[in-house]
């Protein structure tokens, strides 16, 4: 088991943590972009995910008193899942790099992991994975204690000089606004149902959906448009703004409506309302091997690819 060097700690998170440690992840986002970055995710949000025991599957390393960075790494570990998959959030400084923080924090959340590996179902198989960009510690550390890289998700990003042309709809399609108190539970269900077949998908109960896309200090109705065909939600895209850009946050399309176009219209018409608010560039995720023929929509849109994450996977037994 490795070892912290002097000064260290380790400790289990709290909320009241949240906005240090958000600070964190936001220099961390700095340092790997090469420029100012707000992270993608929100830690409030992950603190309150009712799969992650802040008290045992979780691990924040605090810096020695007097460092210019109070917090030196954080570990979250998320799950089990019914299909066996533990999911690891592995954050480390910059400042506090090459001082066996990762390794650390891995020795952690693989003891907890393992330890887990029982409550797994029969006929499952356990498995921990790790999301990490290539180059950093954290990818490093993972590939030398036997993770190997089975997929890759892509950031990509546009930079909008003009507001993009009006898009074109396919027939019989209307669009409008997410209606708040009305529209919720439907645009849920095609939501959960579009990314039915998405890489390491898991049903998501609907209170824990609306937390996770509608009870954050960010929502923004205005950037949410539902496409209907009838009185049925054929697709959905909603987006956020940030202080580096906007973020189209989902875009889901119900496969009887694939191949139409639906897709690119939606993601132009954001395009549209980022534009109109004088947001520049416009980012999103996408998994490279997604089977639905998303990351090619988003290159014909005129999206490139920013970074790449790999997905990291090691078997518990």
């Amino acid at each position: 088991m490795s070892s912290l060097p002097a000064g260290y700690g380790v400790r289990p998170p709290t909320p009241a943590d949240i906005e240090a440690g958000q600070r964190m992840l936001d220099e961390i986002e700095t340092a790997e972009c090469g420029e100012p970055r707000r992270h993608a995710n929100r830690l409030a949000v992950d603190f309150a995910d009712p799969r992650i025991d802040l008290e045992h599957g979780a691990w924040l390393v605090t810096a020695p008193a007097g460092a210019s960075a109070p917090l030196a790494g954080l570990a979250l570990l998320c799950g089990p899942r019914e299909t066996g998959e533990m999911m690891v959030d592995l954050y480390v400084h910059p400042g506090h790099l090459g001082r066996g923080v990762a390794d650390f924090l891995l020795d952690k959340v693989e003891a907890r992991a393992a330890a887990q590996a029982g409550m797994h179902a029969a006929g499952s198989c356990p498995t921990l994975i790790v999301w990490a960009t290539p180059g950093s510690e954290g990818h490093e550390r993972a590939v030398a204690r036997g993770f190997a890289t089975v997929r890759q998700t892509y950031e990509m990003r546009i930079d909008l000089e003009a507001e993009p042309p009006a898009p074109v709809w396919p027939t019989g399609i209307e669009t409008r606004r997410l209606r708040s108190d009305r529209d919720e539970p439907a645009v849920y269900a095609a939501d959960e149902e579009a990314f039915a077949e998405h890489f390491l998908f898991e049903p998501m109960p609907y209170e824990e959906w609306r937390r996770r896309h509608l009870e954050l200090p960010d929502f923004d109705a205005d950037l949410w448009l539902v496409a209907w065909d009838g009185d049925e939600v054929a697709a959905c895209a909603s987006g956020s703004v940030a202080d580096d850009g906007g973020m189209v946050d989902s875009l889901a399309v119900r496969k009887p409506w694939r191949r139409r176009g639906l897709g690119e219209a939606l993601l132009v018409a954001e395009f549209r309302a980022f534009a109109r608010r004088g947001v520049t560039p416009v980012r999103l995720y996408v998994d490279a091997q997604n089977p639905t023929g998303a990351l090619a929509l988003y290159q014909r849109v005129g999206m490139r690819v920013e970074r790449r994450f790999d997905v990291l996977s090691k078997p518990l037994r």
